[in-house]
């Protein structure tokens, strides 16, 4: 075996092992260069045919070599876990890695912002989501095996978290930014809160006393500084944009859990006040058949609805009808929350792809229901690409799995089978160039910190939870 492989494995995943560890020679195994250059491949005592083994060792192993690798090549030196590497050099994008400057850049499509390199911003857009699933996943091994190894990886990947937090007490308390290059910035989003404070909350139950005591100050303070702008902040071009009210209760709530300021529960009970159900927020495809959403232009010309970006979508849903769920059991509500995770559930498995990746955009047909690709480059629209972030719909499915105790056994198939087929070469922001403008097409060159760290969150969920018995 090559020995940078297992130096790299041995040590940092002291936990025991399958027997197979030493028998099998999986490809799994090999490290990210031997899997997409043959000539190495050939080079390693692994390729040779593969022995027979179980799925949960063979997951278990590829759990080895992800973890590793994430170790490695995502995590920076403040265990900030940044969302993007080039393919080609296993480092952030470099200046050169982008296409030249076009007249109106922004920064959803070119990884421009003002003051910072676009590289700096392809490394870090999504790093608090990154960081927040590393986490989790941290967390659930370490539950799932006794493993102290991993309670050392949870501190470090905690310690990314605080190193966000304190960066952004530059602006104020709770101030939770995108920090660009490793650097403060007055950008942020509800879904980088989101992740790092769900982490937070999980990662308490297993902290030690003093890093107890950050989370409690750390979780009201975040959401707090949302309640005193009334949930409005700039965005991006968006000047004092009005974020989606259904986004806070549940972040109200788990506040509430950590502190005693009347604040949080009053204004949890105020904004769930609204007659007008607001979960799940995503739920577009139903919104459109019944008249709550507009069906848009490039819909009509098609024939069909949009189901769109269901990596983010289901997550962010689930994660948030999960937190109410788990806090507020017995609200009025419960069920339609619980129905609302098996509305986003049937909406993600559109999208799943044979190979294990998902489509990031597809159409449900007006006339005969049958799901479709759109058209994709040069029609213009939506591309409908594959991409690795099937890795999330897997974790978003693990945790709708504790509250569809009667669909257990159909999203343990589909979870597995994304985890089965999705190594780290397929752990992608974007495939299929030939699908996209050519303004985008870097965007498939590049492995994602967001597929990477939510494949560990879904496998140790998955494990600690017995889906995969």
């Amino acid at each position: 075996m090559n020995s940078d492989t297992l130096s790299l494995i041995g040590g940092y995943f002291p936990l025991a092992l399958p027997n197979s560890w030493k028998t099998h020679k999986l490809a799994d195994l090999s490290i990210y260069q031997a899997r997409n250059n043959r000539n190495a491949y050939k080079s390693l005592d692994m390729a040779v045919t593969p022995q027979p083994i179980s799925t949960l060792e063979l997951l278990w192993t590829r759990a080895v070599e992800t973890e590793a690798f994430l170790r490695r090549h995502f995590m920076d030196a403040n265990g900030v876990v940044i969302s993007w590497l080039d393919k080609q050099t296993l480092l952030p994008p470099a200046a050169g890695f982008f296409p030249p400057p076009r007249e109106d850049m922004s920064a959803s499509e070119d990884c421009y912002v003002p003051g910072f390199a676009r590289s700096e911003v392809a490394a870090y857009e999504n790093c608090g989501m990154c960081t927040g699933a590393g986490l989790m996943a941290a967390v659930y091994r370490h539950l799932a095996t006794g493993d102290a190894a991993a309670l050392e990886l949870a501190w470090r990947l905690f310690a990314g978290l605080r190193y966000i937090y304190e960066t952004g007490r530059q602006l104020e308390e709770g101030f939770f930014p995108k920090i660009f290059g490793g650097r403060f910035s007055m950008e942020t989003s509800t879904d980088q809160m989101l992740y790092a404070v769900f982490a937070l909350d999980q990662y308490a139950a297993v902290a030690p006393p003093a890093q107890q005591e950050e989370i409690a100050r750390m979780i009201p303070a975040m959401v707090n500084f949302w309640v005193k702008r009334n949930y409005i902040y700039t965005y991006r071009q968006v000047v004092g944009m009005a974020w989606p009210i259904m986004r806070f209760p549940p972040l109200l709530r788990l506040a509430a859990k950590y502190s005693d300021a009347p604040i949080f529960r009053a204004e949890y009970e105020r904004l769930l006040a609204d007659p007008v159900p607001q979960l799940p927020e995503w739920a577009w495809l139903d919104q459109k058949r019944d008249g709550r959403r507009e069906i848009s232009d490039f819909e009509r010309k098609e024939g069909g609805l949009l189901v769109a970006n269901m990596a983010d979508c289901l997550t962010m849903d689930v994660m948030n009808l999960d937190l109410l769920l788990r806090l507020d059991p017995d609200h009025p509500r419960a069920e339609q929350w619980r129905q609302g995770i098996a509305t986003m559930w049937d909406h993600a498995m559109l999208t799943l792809v044979p190979n294990g990746k998902i489509y990031a955009q597809v159409l449900v047909d007006n006339a005969t229901g049958t799901v479709r690709r759109t058209p994709g480059h040069p029609a213009g629209g939506p591309h409908g690409a594959e991409t690795g972030w099937s890795t999330m719909v897997a974790r978003g499915a693990v945790t709708a799995a504790r509250h569809l105790p009667d669909r257990r056994g159909e999203i343990c198939g589909a979870v597995l089978h994304i985890l089965e087929q999705i190594g780290i070469p397929d752990m992608t922001y974007l495939d299929e160039p030939d699908r996209l403008p050519i303004h985008l097409r870097f965007k498939t060159k590049v492995l994602s910190g967001d597929s990477i760290s939510n494949w560990l969150w879904a496998f140790w969920q998955a494990r600690f939870d017995g889906l995969l018995d």
